[in-house]
């Protein structure tokens, strides 16, 4: 059965006129499609939408663009399994029908899992990001001693360069202390584990967990899977 609110239509007060829907889809960015950066899969998912025929609500002005935002940022080369679009719609739709109207539009390596009306006072944000690695039999059984010295570790500095400006200026060095962005970092079977966590808007980022229990950040990036989001909802 679905929900009140996805089947009924609101109406602004004395007008008749339907209200925005704001709708949450969850995605699965797979395969190549992994190597898109966070801007080709946000326009991406804004052509299917506008393919698939969506009621969408577009912005004001000269050069008008559906009102859709894809929360949590994903490092080119991670596949994830729980990425969400906010999208804005001005008329009702049932979730099947939004689900398998986009799907048939996205392409080859995206899929849409799920979506659902967002309450008005439900405002999704990245809380926690779970990922996962595979590193094989081998790989795995030399890699505890480095987990080990991680977990002992008080702290565990990461500098963090920005590259120089164009006028010359050196690049701006800055440190923060991976562990207090990353927790249950652990070895399940053959799959390293581990969950992020942000300390106000910093996030420790993948290739500098991979790098501190001795993995290569830029090849084993790309094995990397954020298995699971919690967006506070």
């Amino acid at each position: 059965m679905m929900e009140r609110n996805e089947t009924e239509r609101d109406t602004t007060e004395g007008t008749g006129r339907e209200l925005p829907q704001r709708w949450g889809v969850w995605l699965a960015v797979e395969g190549d499609l992994r190597f898109l950066s966070h801007r080709d899969c946000a326009r991406a998912l804004e052509r299917a939408s506008v393919r698939a025929r969506l009621p969408l609500k577009y912005t004001q002005g000269f050069n008008p663009h559906p009102v859709l935002a894809l929360l949590c940022p994903r490092p080119v080369g991670v596949a994830s399994l729980d990425d969400l679009l906010v999208v804005h719609l001005t008329e009702p739709i049932e979730a099947d029908e939004l689900v398998g109207r986009l799907e048939g539009q996205c392409p080859p390596g995206m899929r849409v899992l799920r979506a659902r009306v967002l309450q008005a006072d439900e405002s999704p944000r990245p809380c926690s990001v779970r990922c996962a690695c595979a590193v094989g039999a081998d790989r795995a059984d030399r890699l505890r001693p480095a987990l080990r010295r991680f977990h002992r570790a008080d702290t565990w500095p990461v500098e963090r360069r920005r590259p120089a400006s164009r006028r010359g200026r050196a690049g701006r060095v800055r440190r923060i202390d991976l562990k207090s962005l990353v927790d249950a970092l652990r070895i399940e079977a053959d799959t390293l584990r581990w969950t992020l966590v942000p300390d106000g808007d910093v996030w420790a980022r993948g290739e500098e967990v991979l790098e501190a229990v001795g993995l290569d950040g830029r090849v084993d990036l790309a094995s990397t899977v954020r298995t699971g989001i919690d967006y506070g909802l």
